[in-house]
């Protein structure tokens, strides 16, 4: 892309400053790939000094399918009355997705346009996809044959459903039916109490145009002529606007439109967003302090010369940071449930930092798609851990290398998880028992599978050791 030609372009059509006229340069670097992708056309629009032009500085044509223009469009401007999608893109900053239009070669195509922003927010341009859409628009004519007769049966009927309003004030939506010339020629309570909300005060709505109502709809023509949906946002009212066009053999048209007042949904929506931020942070910050615990007693152990004392502040160290793992997947995803596979993987990068480096430990993870609630997710971090610990220390004694495997399924058909950790270690003694054993960490293990999870645990030998834990997937 010539980035030379791109400058001169926005310097002499434009007000953009060089930092501005660099954004444009680095995203029209990409372009290309994106035409490739997408099989369309992309071009890139600035804002000029006339509020009703863009001037294209930037183009790819795709590489993996036929380009809708046989010659460059750089340098070209791109008026109010051809491209309405982009004027209105570059003074409102909002995208205008799917618009149709015809291109300059006559062929249908489908126009997406997103803002580019400054660092300050500001809209100095525009990103556009066109794709050909002239098999779509044909496979539509065909079907529009067929349903003619049914749409003008359904037209009729429903004109008499709705003559005396006795069906259509009862719609808690507000309703408006659209002849072809865009005029409304019949409304309901809920639309005409809507409308008066919106500033629309005491005014008679049949009669009037509806663009000169929604001005958004004056760059949406296609709404009469196909199924549409739009938001936009009026006097402070977020308001939902679907479009069906009404189409009959005798040439006459139309469109049923249903306007929605959905602010309530959208506030709604906003607070969800700004709660769920809310604990993303306090699990960001249960993490952090985690881990300042955890710096504090590393500190705390090397100052003690017992090798037993700093074993029992190592594990502790490790039980700690596998909480702090759980918070931390909390933090960056979703608020409700921790991604298993994600938590197990950052357990083995915490644990391999303690195995002796002279010892060749491999550690293989096989883990089914699996999300649990924070609460169960805590105690299955602190099993792993625990389990991997205890094959890392006794099951290689006097070997330099070895094996650990973990394994976590799920059974939908019983609703229940599988947990198995393996190694092709020593084995166990033949007087092994879990339920009489003094380990720490095997006792940990056995409160957190029995009490917390509600499961049960075995272990046995096989060619070293191997643990099951079985516990129900709870609703």
């Amino acid at each position: 892309m010539n980035q030379k030609m791109i400058e001169e372009l926005c310097r002499k059509y434009s007000d953009l400053s060089q930092e501005e006229i660099k954004i444009i340069q680095r995203l029209s670097e990409v372009i290309q790939i994106v035409a490739d992708l997408t099989q369309a056309d992309i071009f890139i629009d600035c804002i000029t000094r006339d509020p009703d032009a863009a001037i294209v500085v930037a183009e790819a044509k795709p590489r993996t399918a036929k380009s809708l223009y046989r010659f460059s469009v750089v340098g070209q401007l791109a008026l109010r009355q051809n491209e309405p999608a982009v004027i209105r893109t570059l003074h409102t900053g909002f995208p205008t997705i799917g618009m149709r239009g015809i291109s300059q070669e006559g062929v249908p195509i489908k126009q997406s346009v997103v803002p580019i922003t400054s660092r300050s927010g500001r809209a100095i341009g525009t990103l556009i996809m066109e794709q050909d859409i002239t098999e779509q628009v044909s496979q539509e004519m065909r079907v529009k044959e067929l349903i003619e007769t049914t749409e003008h049966l359904s037209e009729t009927l429903f004109k008499l459903a709705f003559a005396e309003g006795r069906v259509s004030d009862i719609l808690p939506d507000g309703l408006l039916i659209i002849d072809k010339n865009g005029k409304v020629t019949y409304y309901n309570n809920a639309a005409r109490e809507l409308f008066y909300r919106i500033g629309f005060l005491g005014e008679e709505l049949r009669g009037k145009r509806i663009i000169d109502v929604i001005s958004e709809l004056e760059i949406r023509d296609d709404f009469l002529a196909e199924q549409m949906y739009m938001e936009s946002k009026i006097n402070g009212l977020n308001i939902a606007i679907t479009s069906v066009p009404l189409n009959s053999p005798d040439g006459t048209s139309g469109a049923l439109m249903f306007i929605r007042d959905i602010t309530e949904i959208r506030e709604k929506e906003k607070e969800l967003m700004r709660r769920s931020v809310v604990i993303k942070e306090i699990h960001h910050r249960i993490k952090n302090n985690l881990q300042t615990v955890a710096s504090l007693l590393r500190i705390q152990a090397r100052r003690i010369k017992s090798r037993k004392a700093k074993k029992a502040f190592s594990d502790s160290i490790s039980r700690i940071l596998s909480i702090a793992v759980v918070h931390d997947i909390l933090s960056k995803e979703e608020m409700e449930y921790v991604d298993i596979d994600n938590m197990i993987r950052k357990i083995v990068e915490i644990v391999s930092l303690m195995i002796d480096p002279q010892k060749n430990i491999q550690i293989n993870i096989d883990c089914s798609p699996v999300k649990l609630p924070p609460r169960e997710a805590t105690s299955l971090a602190l099993i792993i851990n625990e389990l991997i610990h205890n094959a890392i220390e006794h099951a290689f004694v006097g070997r330099n290398e070895g094996e650990v495997s973990i394994i976590l399924k799920e059974f939908e058909e019983s609703k229940s998880i599988c947990l198995i950790v393996k190694d092709n270690g020593v084995g166990l003694k033949k007087d092994f028992s879990i339920e009489k054993s003094k380990n720490l960490g095997l006792n940990i293990i056995k409160t957190l599978v029995e009490e917390d999870l509600k499961g049960y645990i075995n272990i046995h030998n096989d060619n070293g050791v191997i643990v099951e834990v079985l516990f129900p997937l709870r609703q």
